[in-house]
């Protein structure tokens, strides 16, 4: 609860100093695809889901900045016949800057970018029906990259987004408490619809 009021506190405080003109905030979720890369072997990627909040503000007629507040599950799934791998949960805020495509209609394409910082809520092994709490061994804090490209169909009063984004984590996740020099970090392709409300 603390991580979460604390990335709540972010997100207000960088966008709390621009004006609502301009401005949509909205909600979005779906599917990630979620790995782990570095040295686990015999993994695949992880059918997981996340969602949350953002907000975006214009600043030129094709730039903009979207903070972003989400509930993202991720982890990895052991390449065996048996159900077994790894959940992770984290609160991620990412900050993008989001470049627009000048179009006609209500269609509007953009590419965007930008870093992230994730705060881990939980971490568990499990196999089967058997699960073991390893947030003990897991780094509290993930950082990495976003990069990505969707759409926007604009209503009167708000918009309809579809975006695509590879996330591409930069921290090690494995604690080195006993000077082991284990690298594990995560990675995600991520597919994402919302809805914005305009200001």
């Amino acid at each position: 609860m603390k991580r979460f009021i604390i990335a709540m506190a972010l997100v207000v405080f960088m966008t709390g100093a621009v004006s609502a003109e301009g401005m949509m905030f909205g909600i979005k979720g779906g599917l990630n695809m979620a790995n782990i890369t570095g040295d686990l072997e015999d993994t695949k990627m992880k059918m997981a889901f996340g969602g949350g909040v953002w907000v975006n503000f214009a600043v030129t007629e094709t730039f903009s900045i979207q903070p972003e507040l989400f509930l993202m599950n991720k982890g990895v799934k052991a390449d065996i016949d048996e159900d077994a791998g790894i959940k992770l949960s984290y609160i991620d805020i990412p900050i993008l800057g989001k470049f627009s495509v000048p179009t006609e209609g209500n269609f509007g394409f953009n590419f965007f970018g930008g870093p992230y910082i994730g705060f881990l809520m939980s971490a568990e092994a499990y196999y089967e029906d058997e699960e073991e709490d390893i947030k003990d061994f897991t780094e509290s804090l993930d950082y990495g990259l976003v990069f990505g490209a969707g759409f926007d169909y604009m209503l009167e009063s708000g918009c309809i987004t579809f975006d695509a984004r590879y996330a591409l984590g930069l921290a090690n996740l494995a604690k080195d408490d006993e000077g082991d020099d284990e690298s594990i970090k995560n990675a995600g392709i991520q597919i994402l619809v919302g809805y914005g409300f305009a200001f």
